[in-house]
Protein backbone atom coordinates (compact mmCIF):
# COMPACT_ATOMS: atom_id res chain seq x y z
CA UNK A 1 0.00 0.00 0.00
CA UNK A 2 2.80 2.43 0.91
CA UNK A 3 4.59 1.71 -2.39
CA UNK A 4 1.39 2.30 -4.37
CA UNK A 5 0.66 5.64 -2.71
CA UNK A 6 4.24 6.82 -3.07
CA UNK A 7 4.42 5.81 -6.73
CA UNK A 8 1.11 7.21 -7.91
CA UNK A 9 1.15 10.24 -5.65
CA UNK A 10 4.15 11.58 -7.57
CA UNK A 11 2.98 10.55 -11.04
CA UNK A 12 -0.73 11.47 -10.95
CA UNK A 13 -0.48 14.25 -13.56
CA UNK A 14 1.06 11.88 -16.09
CA UNK A 15 -1.98 9.60 -15.91
CA UNK A 16 -4.37 12.43 -16.70
CA UNK A 17 -2.75 12.83 -20.14
CA UNK A 18 -1.83 9.16 -20.74
CA UNK A 19 -3.58 8.00 -23.92
CA UNK A 20 -3.10 4.38 -22.83
CA UNK A 21 -5.34 5.06 -19.83
CA UNK A 22 -7.68 7.72 -21.26
CA UNK A 23 -8.83 5.60 -24.22
CA UNK A 24 -8.34 2.32 -25.99
CA UNK A 25 -10.05 -0.82 -27.22
CA UNK A 26 -10.02 -2.29 -23.71
CA UNK A 27 -11.91 0.71 -22.28
CA UNK A 28 -14.54 0.47 -25.01
CA UNK A 29 -14.91 -3.24 -24.38
CA UNK A 30 -15.24 -2.70 -20.62
CA UNK A 31 -18.09 -0.23 -21.12
CA UNK A 32 -19.87 -2.61 -23.48
CA UNK A 33 -19.48 -5.65 -21.21
CA UNK A 34 -20.52 -3.73 -18.07
CA UNK A 35 -23.91 -3.07 -19.73
CA UNK A 36 -24.65 -0.33 -17.19
CA UNK A 37 -28.28 0.77 -16.85
CA UNK A 38 -29.72 4.13 -15.92
CA UNK A 39 -30.83 3.00 -12.46
CA UNK A 40 -27.55 1.31 -11.52
CA UNK A 41 -25.08 2.23 -8.82
CA UNK A 42 -21.52 1.72 -10.04
CA UNK A 43 -18.14 1.44 -8.38
CA UNK A 44 -14.83 1.85 -10.22
CA UNK A 45 -12.19 0.14 -8.09
CA UNK A 46 -8.64 1.47 -8.39
CA UNK A 47 -10.09 4.38 -10.32
CA UNK A 48 -6.86 6.39 -10.56
CA UNK A 49 -7.60 9.75 -12.15
CA UNK A 50 -11.02 8.51 -13.26
CA UNK A 51 -10.90 7.71 -16.97
CA UNK A 52 -13.28 4.74 -16.55
CA UNK A 53 -15.42 6.66 -14.07
CA UNK A 54 -15.80 9.45 -16.63
CA UNK A 55 -17.17 7.00 -19.18
CA UNK A 56 -19.52 5.03 -16.93
CA UNK A 57 -21.01 7.90 -14.89
CA UNK A 58 -23.36 9.19 -17.64
CA UNK A 59 -24.84 5.70 -17.99
CA UNK A 60 -25.85 5.15 -14.34
CA UNK A 61 -27.71 6.81 -11.48
CA UNK A 62 -24.61 7.18 -9.29
CA UNK A 63 -20.93 6.25 -9.63
CA UNK A 64 -18.13 6.09 -7.08
CA UNK A 65 -14.41 5.91 -7.75
CA UNK A 66 -12.30 4.24 -5.05
CA UNK A 67 -8.52 4.46 -5.00
CA UNK A 68 -5.71 4.20 -2.46
CA UNK A 69 -3.96 7.36 -3.68
CA UNK A 70 -5.49 10.72 -2.83
CA UNK A 71 -3.40 12.63 -5.39
CA UNK A 72 -4.71 10.48 -8.25
CA UNK A 73 -8.34 11.17 -7.31
CA UNK A 74 -7.59 14.86 -6.76
CA UNK A 75 -6.10 15.11 -10.26
CA UNK A 76 -9.12 13.33 -11.69
CA UNK A 77 -11.60 15.56 -9.90
CA UNK A 78 -9.80 18.62 -11.24
CA UNK A 79 -9.60 17.67 -14.89
CA UNK A 80 -11.14 14.31 -15.86
CA UNK A 81 -14.40 13.58 -14.02
CA UNK A 82 -16.96 16.38 -14.12
CA UNK A 83 -20.25 14.45 -13.94
CA UNK A 84 -22.41 15.62 -11.00
CA UNK A 85 -23.48 12.07 -10.05
CA UNK A 86 -19.97 10.97 -9.05
CA UNK A 87 -17.98 10.76 -5.83
CA UNK A 88 -14.50 9.59 -4.81
CA UNK A 89 -13.48 7.50 -1.80
CA UNK A 90 -9.90 6.92 -0.69
CA UNK A 91 -9.72 3.26 0.25
CA UNK A 92 -7.60 0.15 0.30
CA UNK A 93 -9.07 -2.27 -2.25
CA UNK A 94 -9.10 -5.04 0.34
CA UNK A 95 -11.15 -3.07 2.91
CA UNK A 96 -13.83 -1.09 1.08
CA UNK A 97 -15.96 1.36 3.13
CA UNK A 98 -19.22 0.34 1.45
CA UNK A 99 -22.21 -1.64 2.65
CA UNK A 100 -22.90 -5.18 1.55
CA UNK A 101 -24.74 -5.40 -1.80
CA UNK A 102 -24.36 -1.64 -2.41
CA UNK A 103 -23.55 -1.75 -6.15
CA UNK A 104 -25.05 -3.19 -9.31
CA UNK A 105 -21.81 -3.02 -11.29
CA UNK A 106 -18.14 -2.82 -10.33
CA UNK A 107 -15.31 -2.12 -12.76
CA UNK A 108 -11.54 -2.36 -12.33
CA UNK A 109 -9.24 -1.39 -15.19
CA UNK A 110 -5.44 -1.66 -15.12
CA UNK A 111 -5.31 -1.50 -11.33
CA UNK A 112 -5.54 -5.04 -9.92
CA UNK A 113 -1.93 -5.87 -10.83
CA UNK A 114 -1.00 -3.36 -8.09
CA UNK A 115 -3.20 -4.91 -5.38
CA UNK A 116 -1.13 -6.29 -2.50
CA UNK A 117 -3.86 -8.85 -1.72
CA UNK A 118 -5.85 -9.44 -4.88
CA UNK A 119 -7.83 -12.32 -3.39
CA UNK A 120 -9.03 -10.09 -0.53
CA UNK A 121 -9.87 -7.28 -2.96
CA UNK A 122 -12.00 -9.59 -5.08
CA UNK A 123 -13.78 -10.88 -1.98
CA UNK A 124 -14.60 -7.25 -1.20
CA UNK A 125 -15.95 -6.82 -4.72
CA UNK A 126 -18.20 -9.85 -4.20
CA UNK A 127 -19.36 -8.44 -0.88
CA UNK A 128 -20.32 -4.99 -2.21
CA UNK A 129 -22.02 -6.38 -5.34
CA UNK A 130 -25.73 -7.09 -5.16
CA UNK A 131 -26.81 -10.62 -6.07
CA UNK A 132 -27.03 -10.63 -9.85
CA UNK A 133 -24.45 -7.82 -10.04
CA UNK A 134 -21.58 -7.62 -12.54
CA UNK A 135 -17.85 -7.12 -12.11
CA UNK A 136 -15.77 -6.28 -15.18
CA UNK A 137 -12.03 -6.73 -14.78
CA UNK A 138 -9.62 -5.39 -17.39
CA UNK A 139 -5.94 -5.99 -16.82
CA UNK A 140 -2.69 -7.10 -18.35
CA UNK A 141 -2.06 -10.82 -18.34
CA UNK A 142 1.07 -12.93 -18.49
CA UNK A 143 1.58 -15.82 -20.92
CA UNK A 144 1.16 -19.34 -19.58
CA UNK A 145 4.81 -20.18 -20.36
CA UNK A 146 6.83 -19.66 -17.18
CA UNK A 147 9.81 -17.90 -18.75
CA UNK A 148 7.63 -15.35 -20.52
CA UNK A 149 5.55 -14.85 -17.36
CA UNK A 150 8.75 -14.08 -15.43
CA UNK A 151 10.08 -11.81 -18.20
CA UNK A 152 7.09 -9.45 -18.27
CA UNK A 153 6.53 -9.39 -14.50
CA UNK A 154 10.19 -8.68 -13.77
CA UNK A 155 10.19 -5.95 -16.42
CA UNK A 156 7.07 -4.37 -14.88
CA UNK A 157 8.57 -4.47 -11.37
CA UNK A 158 11.82 -2.88 -12.52
CA UNK A 159 9.86 -0.07 -14.11
CA UNK A 160 7.49 0.42 -11.14
CA UNK A 161 8.19 -1.10 -7.72
CA UNK A 162 4.47 -0.96 -6.83
CA UNK A 163 3.73 -3.61 -9.46
CA UNK A 164 2.65 -6.89 -7.85
CA UNK A 165 1.71 -9.31 -10.63
CA UNK A 166 0.22 -9.69 -14.08
CA UNK A 167 -1.51 -13.04 -13.59
CA UNK A 168 -2.19 -15.48 -16.39
CA UNK A 169 -5.79 -15.56 -17.60
CA UNK A 170 -6.32 -18.73 -15.58
CA UNK A 171 -4.81 -16.99 -12.58
CA UNK A 172 -7.15 -14.01 -12.83
CA UNK A 173 -10.15 -16.30 -13.21
CA UNK A 174 -9.06 -18.43 -10.29
CA UNK A 175 -8.88 -15.40 -8.02
CA UNK A 176 -12.34 -14.24 -9.09
CA UNK A 177 -13.91 -17.65 -8.73
CA UNK A 178 -12.22 -18.05 -5.36
CA UNK A 179 -14.16 -14.95 -4.29
CA UNK A 180 -17.40 -16.69 -5.24
CA UNK A 181 -17.96 -15.07 -8.64
CA UNK A 182 -18.84 -16.81 -11.90
CA UNK A 183 -16.53 -15.78 -14.74
CA UNK A 184 -16.37 -15.66 -18.50
CA UNK A 185 -13.54 -14.31 -20.65
CA UNK A 186 -14.95 -11.61 -22.91
CA UNK A 187 -11.71 -10.85 -24.75
CA UNK A 188 -8.12 -12.01 -24.47
CA UNK A 189 -6.74 -10.88 -27.82
CA UNK A 190 -6.03 -7.20 -27.20
CA UNK A 191 -2.44 -5.99 -27.38
CA UNK A 192 -1.50 -2.50 -26.20
CA UNK A 193 1.58 -1.07 -27.87
CA UNK A 194 3.82 0.90 -25.52
CA UNK A 195 6.64 3.27 -26.40
CA UNK A 196 9.39 2.27 -24.02
CA UNK A 197 10.68 5.75 -23.16
CA UNK A 198 7.20 7.21 -22.59
CA UNK A 199 6.34 4.19 -20.44
CA UNK A 200 9.42 4.74 -18.28
CA UNK A 201 8.91 8.50 -18.12
CA UNK A 202 5.29 8.15 -16.96
CA UNK A 203 6.39 6.12 -13.94
CA UNK A 204 9.51 8.23 -13.24
CA UNK A 205 11.60 5.06 -13.16
CA UNK A 206 14.99 5.59 -11.45
CA UNK A 207 17.92 5.84 -13.87
CA UNK A 208 19.56 2.54 -12.97
CA UNK A 209 16.32 0.57 -13.15
CA UNK A 210 15.35 2.23 -16.44
CA UNK A 211 18.73 1.21 -17.88
CA UNK A 212 18.08 -2.39 -16.84
CA UNK A 213 14.62 -2.31 -18.46
CA UNK A 214 16.20 -1.11 -21.71
CA UNK A 215 18.90 -3.80 -21.49
CA UNK A 216 16.36 -6.57 -20.95
CA UNK A 217 14.28 -5.43 -23.89
CA UNK A 218 17.38 -5.09 -26.06
CA UNK A 219 18.69 -8.54 -25.09
CA UNK A 220 15.31 -10.28 -24.92
CA UNK A 221 15.25 -13.91 -26.08
CA UNK A 222 13.47 -14.63 -29.38
CA UNK A 223 10.39 -16.03 -27.62
CA UNK A 224 9.94 -12.79 -25.66
CA UNK A 225 10.54 -10.66 -28.78
CA UNK A 226 7.73 -12.53 -30.50
CA UNK A 227 5.34 -12.64 -27.53
CA UNK A 228 5.69 -8.97 -26.61
CA UNK A 229 6.28 -7.57 -30.12
CA UNK A 230 9.57 -6.00 -29.01
CA UNK A 231 11.26 -3.48 -31.31
CA UNK A 232 14.04 -0.98 -30.72
CA UNK A 233 11.57 1.56 -29.31
CA UNK A 234 8.35 -0.26 -28.47
CA UNK A 235 6.85 -3.43 -27.04
CA UNK A 236 3.31 -4.64 -26.31
CA UNK A 237 1.37 -6.14 -23.43
CA UNK A 238 -1.68 -8.35 -23.66
CA UNK A 239 -4.94 -7.43 -21.93
CA UNK A 240 -7.89 -9.55 -20.91
CA UNK A 241 -11.49 -8.52 -20.22
CA UNK A 242 -13.26 -10.81 -17.76
CA UNK A 243 -16.91 -10.57 -16.76
CA UNK A 244 -17.67 -11.96 -13.30
CA UNK A 245 -21.18 -12.24 -11.91
CA UNK A 246 -22.54 -12.66 -8.41
CA UNK A 247 -25.18 -15.34 -8.15
CA UNK A 248 -28.70 -14.66 -6.97
CA UNK A 249 -31.74 -12.47 -7.72
CA UNK A 250 -31.44 -8.71 -7.81
CA UNK A 251 -32.74 -7.27 -4.46
CA UNK A 252 -34.19 -3.77 -3.94
CA UNK A 253 -31.54 -1.02 -3.51
CA UNK A 254 -30.19 -0.12 -0.08
CA UNK A 255 -27.56 2.29 1.21
CA UNK A 256 -24.01 2.58 -0.07
CA UNK A 257 -21.91 3.33 3.01
CA UNK A 258 -21.31 0.88 5.80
Amino acid sequence: MKDVRAQFGKTAAAYVSSTTHASGEDLERLIAVAAARSGDRALDLGCGVGHTLRRIAPLVAFAVGADATFEMMQAGRASVVIAPNTAFAQSDASALPFADAAFDVVTCRLAAHHFADTAAAFREVARVLRPGGRFVLVDNYAPDEGGLDAFINELETLRDASHIRNHTIAGWRGLLEGAGLRTSVESDLMMTKLTTEAWLERSQTPTDRAAEVRRRLRDAPPAAVEAFHITGTTFAVAKVVILAKKAGPHPPPGGILR
